[in-house]
């Protein structure tokens, strides 16, 4: 900062002595009119102005001399005032501002103009609010689009979207980058009216948020503050508003992108106050909307705060400043405010002239410097040294003017050069130097440990390792002696051990099975799925997070009316989290897997954790690994989990129920349930009516939508009671309550009776079971029938206004108006099979069952329909589903509690007919068609309006169609990111063994075409946005950079994850066979399901029986003379070269030669240990 005329000017001198803790005035400068914002930028030395003229300053932060000032306002005002002179051409005042992107841009709004301009006051874009690009989906606002703007606001640090608050009380996300177009918009209240003569009105103030924008909604109702969910743009989710103040919010602010934490001041009303009745408000409010908004604490601050900034270096801790000058430091970090500091500007400052006000603040990213700004132009920078800066690593400023640099002046290398002047170390010549000790030996830690010749023997190298292959029994015990641990190789996983309890057996299928490798010997096997399920059913792998839910998952799938739904639903690109459509994915992938090759939900887990709803009603837990620093929905998913195991399922079938009615409503634009059948309310849905009558005859009736019910089974185990008898009870009951009437006008007494009005096509029940004793009642017997029952009738009476129970064993009904209704599946929780204990307590409560002592299994009844084969049969064949392993299964296992180790917990009964479904079987309907594809292959990226790197050439509609009828082979590579680290164990020979291996997702596709006057050249090329933290670009593998899947810093195509799911897609449907190298475990990642006759894997075509595999790099570099993968990845040349290796292929397979030629290659890397150098040398 300056020291000279700016501190002179304000009569402080350099040595003055100041009153600690006071900051010191850094400088000061004025412009013309007055200021309304000032901002600092948060990578370079500028401080941005926007004053109330219309003007638009950018200053030099280290000098405070003006860098450019500019008026983006006069280019769009009429001829009549662009002829008047500059200080008479009065434009509108500039509301907001706030820095955009890297490149020193900023963006300005008026009342009617959005404005992007360079730091040299270029103008980028200049539009009207009411000319903006209207995205078509905003349609389904049923709202006109706003045509003025009150506030904007960056949606973080860095990004080309900006944040826009509305008077017409609407908060929009307008994207600079797709030339302004208006992404994302909605009305926090739909019934909203805009205050008289006020120019607070509407969303006068915006604040970034992690999951959207936190808005201030001012209206006669008051000042409320709402939360507004845009990561799915076209269903924007809206959190219930708080009300702060009486009268309107005048400023809100958050800490960080990541804070919970949100703090804001306003106006009060009152009868004497300015501004449409209002009086600022002397308290700042503090609220919490991590789970939903709440207040925290309010801070008196003793003045009429006019605005807040929170400090950038000390987490909730903010500055407040007032109208005369007053400035506050409060922290909120123990949930009070307690004011750390407050101090009064000197009076020798601009404030103390009669009329001057301060109107805006705000504080350097480096947390050192503090801007304030009045409105009769002046501005000022305080802070606690002469040297302090706006940014701690500032970024250059562009060149303000295009005039050349003079050339550097050359000076001469001598005795009278400039450099003689540099010390040059002194050497005594009797003292030696470093390099003249020679090489010397010392000794460092311990001596190596001498091995037995019996042990040194037998060790071979592996991977520049000794390790020790065979270690007979005598080794062994040398070796114990020797304190080294040994590790034995574990046994097959497929080993089946029943687990005893008491006298009581559980099955090996019952048992948690869990994908891992094997020893350090076996690091490339396989782990044989197969082995776990013989059947054609496709199981769940279970080595993700949330993988408790793979049961109903496979339930939801087995129900034939919902499968058939999902199976014909067409899904949308444009809406990237969408648990319908992720749902269809998934039981697309299970209708075309095969038994040994299990499905993964990776993404429906993806979609789910992207989902609010889902975190605050504790159905999912952290996907981070512990030790790596999670974001805040990671630690927000561990906080809100369900700790009960047994509750937790049950609560996420309610919500995916709930969700995809939800959804649906919205997606056909209807406010009520009743208007339309959804697929869950037909198939799951029933109503329930709640009817109360007061003491004087008054009834009041409401009806409300549920998708399942609860047996409450009795604390008393000797209590007897048939099971239809607690199913009745559940379905209908009534109680005495004391509630509100209407009609009486006061608190009374009632009658509660709530009742099944409608029955569904499947009934699921909860199993409340409150403690293992209860189980008692599902393995005991009533007059020599069982308790529990499989199959009962249903009967209601709205005339009468009750339900009707009766079981299955009293024969048939003939009675038309009974509904009868068998059971098709059950969710048990197996207790304590991992080996921890042999002996339960029958008294466990079932809830503080936890995650790492049960999990779940499903019993399923498979209709036919799921089997061609069982194509004849009229009843289904019961399966047990425990994740991966699938095993055929009967109505006496299924029955069969195992003492106290299979607890039921969700029972799905069926109405007869309900799943007759031989004559219209199971058909899907394609997610694109032709034309679809080919418009979504020609959509403009996420990046669109920046300079992109072209890196491929979208197919030809009318002379290019993949599919087996036209381009049949195309070539494909992958690129992955890790999203957590890998756990290994380190063994005494130095080799290692995976514990837990990486969570991969997928970053890039480059499909390549395999045929046609085109072949070899790039048709998709997707970088796949992130929507989570990334712990490792693997640059090494993937040759992805920081910044490359960021929306806001790429520059290649970035998509979402669900578009390039779609296209690829599309090329399976359509018969595409792929080409490409380990393409089993990309098409794994990716999770999605390729027919094995659909996959052309270089890995597998070039390999003889039980012998290693060969890299791409090797096979290119032996075969085709060429060196690839150098530095770093490509996945377009990975591709191009799988298509030449299988031309190759292809002319050695014709010629008979192939064999040979592989045990050449086998030879030849034996004998050369592999060494490519060698290869290259010898080529």
């Amino acid at each position: 900062m300056a020291e000279g005329d700016e501190l002179g000017g304000l009569g402080l001198e350099g040595g003055e002595e100041r009153e600690a803790g006071v900051p010191l005035c850094l400088g000061m400068t004025q412009i013309y009119g007055g200021i309304n914002v000032v901002r600092a930028d948060p990578r370079r030395e500028v401080v941005w102005l926007g004053g109330s003229t219309g003007d638009v300053c950018a200053l030099d932060g280290s000098t405070l001399e003006q860098y450019a000032c500019w008026n983006p306002g006069r280019a769009n005002a009429s001829d009549k005032v662009q002829n008047l002179p500059p200080h008479l051409q009065m434009t509108p005042a500039v509301l907001d501002l706030t820095p955009v992107g890297t490149e020193a841009l900023v963006g300005s709004c008026t009342k009617e103009l959005l404005t992007l301009s360079d730091v040299g006051g270029f103008t980028r874009f200049s539009r009207k609010i009411e000319a903006l690009k209207w995205n078509k989906h905003q349609a389904l606002q049923g709202k006109s689009k706003p045509a003025t703007a009150a506030c904007i606001e960056a949606t973080y640090p860095g990004s080309s979207t900006i944040s826009v608050g509305h008077s017409e009380g609407a908060v929009s996300l307008v994207d600079f980058s797709r030339e302004g177009e208006m992404v994302a918009c909605c009305w926090p209240d739909k019934t909203f009216a805009p205050l008289v003569n006020s120019p607070l009105s509407g969303v006068t103030c915006v604040a970034p948020y992690r999951r959207g924008v936190i808005c201030a909604l001012n209206s006669p109702k008051g000042g409320n503050m709402v939360v507004t969910d845009f990561r799915e743009r076209r269903l924007c989710a809206i959190q219930p508003s708080l009300s702060c103040f009486s009268g309107a919010i005048g400023c809100i602010k958050t800490q960080s992108l990541n804070s919970d934490l949100v703090v804001c001041c306003g106006y009060s009303k009152s009868r004497y106050g300015t501004d449409g009745g209002f009086v600022r408000d002397p308290y700042i409010k503090v609220f919490d909307v991590r789970y939903a908004v709440r207040a925290v604490t309010q801070v008196l601050c003793g003045f009429a705060p006019v605005s807040i900034t929170c400090h950038p270096k000390f987490s909730d801790c903010f500055m407040s400043f007032s109208e005369a000058g007053i400035v506050s430091l409060t922290d909120v970090s123990g949930g009070h405010g307690q004011v750390v500091q407050q101090f009064q500007l000197q009076s020798s400052n601009p404030y103390a002239q009669e009329g001057v006000q301060f109107s805006a603040g705000d504080i350097s990213y480096s947390g050192d410097v503090f801007l304030f700004g009045d409105n009769i132009g002046n501005l000022q920078l305080w802070g606690n040294d002469v040297e302090s800066t706006l940014n701690i690593m500032s970024m250059p400023l562009p060149a303000a003017s295009d005039s050349s640099f003079e050339s550097c002046s050359t000076f001469q290398m001598d005795e009278s050069g400039p450099l003689a002047c540099v010390p040059q170390y002194g050497h005594d010549p009797s003292e030696p130097l470093l390099s003249d000790f020679g090489q010397q030996d010392m000794a460092v830690g311990f001596p190596p440990r001498d091995l037995y010749p019996q042990v040194a023997r037998e060790m071979t190298m592996v991977d520049s390792k000794l390790s020790v292959v065979r270690i007979s029994n005598k080794n062994e015990e040398i070796l114990k002696n020797l304190n080294y641990r040994i590790s034995n190789p574990i046994s097959r996983q497929h080993r089946r051990r029943d687990r005893k309890a008491k006298d009581v057996f559980v099955p090996g299928k019952y048992l948690y099975k869990q994908i891992q490798g094997g020893g350090p010997q076996e690091k490339f096997v396989e782990f044989d799925f197969k082995f776990y399920n013989t059947t054609k059913f496709a199981g769940l792998e279970n080595n993700l997070p949330n993988c408790y839910c793979n049961p109903l998952l496979q339930v939801l799938y087995f129900t034939y009316p919902f499968c058939n739904e999902l199976l014909r639903s067409t899904p949308d690109p444009n809406v990237e989290f969408c648990i319908r459509d992720e749902l269809s994915f998934l039981v697309y992938m299970l209708r075309q897997a095969q038994g040994d090759l299990p499905c993964q939900a990776q993404n429906l887990m993806r979609a789910l954790m992207q989902s609010q709803d889902a975190l605050n009603v504790g159905v999912l837990s952290s996907t981070m690994d512990a030790q790596i620093c999670r974001s805040t929905r990671e630690i927000e998913a561990d906080v809100n989990k369900e700790q009960s195991l047994f509750r937790r399922i049950q609560t996420l079938f309610r919500f995916l129920c709930e969700h995809l009615h939800k959804e649906e409503l919205e997606l056909k634009k209807l406010k009520s349930s009743s208007d339309c059948k959804t697929l869950a309310k037909s198939v799951y849905g029933f109503t329930n009516s709640v009817i109360n009558k007061c003491t004087k005859g008054h009834v009041t009736k409401k009806d409300s939508l549920y998708f399942q019910t609860s047996v409450q089974l009795p604390k008393d185990t000797n209590v007897e009671k048939k099971f239809v008898e607690l199913l009745q009870e559940s379905l209908m009951s009534e109680s005495s309550i004391r509630a509100w009437c209407n009609s009486c006008n006061a608190y009374v007494p009632m009658t509660q009776k709530r009742i099944v009005s409608s029955l569904p096509n499947v009934l699921a029940i909860n199993c409340n079971v409150k403690n293992l004793q209860q189980l008692k009642f599902f393995s005991s017997t009533q007059n020599g029938t069982p308790w529990f029952k499989t199959k009962f009738y249903l009967k209601t009476d709205k005339a009468k206004g009750h339900i009707l129970a009766m079981s299955g064993d009293d024969g048939q009904v003939d009675d038309d108006q009974w509904t009868e209704y068998d059971l098709i599946s059950m969710i048990s929780m197996l207790i304590d099979e991992r080996g921890k204990n042999d002996y339960i307590d029958p008294d466990t409560n079932v809830d503080s069952i936890t995650d790492t002592d049960a999990h779940f299994v499903a019993h399923v009844k498979v209709h036919p329909v799921y089997n061609t084969a069982d194509a004849a049969r009229k009843e289904g064949k019961w399966m047990l589903f425990n994740d991966f392993c699938v095993t055929p299964t009967d109505m006496k296992d299924v029955m069969q509690m195992y003492g106290h180790k299979k607890v039921p917990c969700m029972l799905f009964f069926a109405k007869t007919g309900s799943q007759d479904v031989a004559k219209k079987g199971l058909k899907s309907t394609p997610d694109l068609t032709k034309d679809g594809f080919h418009s979504l292959c020609g959509e403009k990226p996420l990046t669109y309006g920046r300079q992109l790197k072209n890196t491929f050439t979208s197919l030809n509609p009318k002379t290019e169609s993949p599919g087996v009828t036209g381009m049949k082979i195309v070539g494909i590579d992958c690129e992955f990111v890790a999203l957590s680290k890998t756990d290994k164990q380190l063994h005494p020979d130095g080799s290692e063994t995976i514990l837990k291996n990486a969570r991969l997702v997928l970053a890039r596709v480059s499909v390549v075409r395999g045929q046609g006057p085109l072949k070899n050249v790039c048709f998709i090329d997707d970088y796949v946005r992130a929507v989570e933290p990334v712990y490792d670009y693997l640059t090494r593998y993937s040759g992805l950079l920081e910044g490359d899947l960021d929306v806001g810093r790429s520059k290649h195509h970035l998509t979402t994850l669900k578009k390039t799911y779609m296209k690829l897609r599309y090329l399976v449907d359509q018969g595409c066979h792929f080409v490409g190298h380990g393409l089993k475990n990309d098409f794994k990642m990716i999770n999605i399901t390729v027919p094995p006759d659909q996959i052309i894997d270089t890995v597998e075509l070039f390999r003889l029986a039980h012998q290693r595999y060969f890299s791409l790099r090797f096979l290119a570099a032996y075969l085709l003379k060429k060196d690839i993968q150098g530095v770093t990845h490509d996945s377009i040349e990975d591709a191009n070269i799988a298509l030449e290796l299988y031309d190759v292929y292809c002319e050695l397979k014709e010629s008979g030669t192939l064999k040979a030629k592989l045990q050449e290659m086998y030879k030849w890397g034996r004998e050369n240990k592999w060494d490519l150098e060698k290869l290259s040398t010898e080529g």
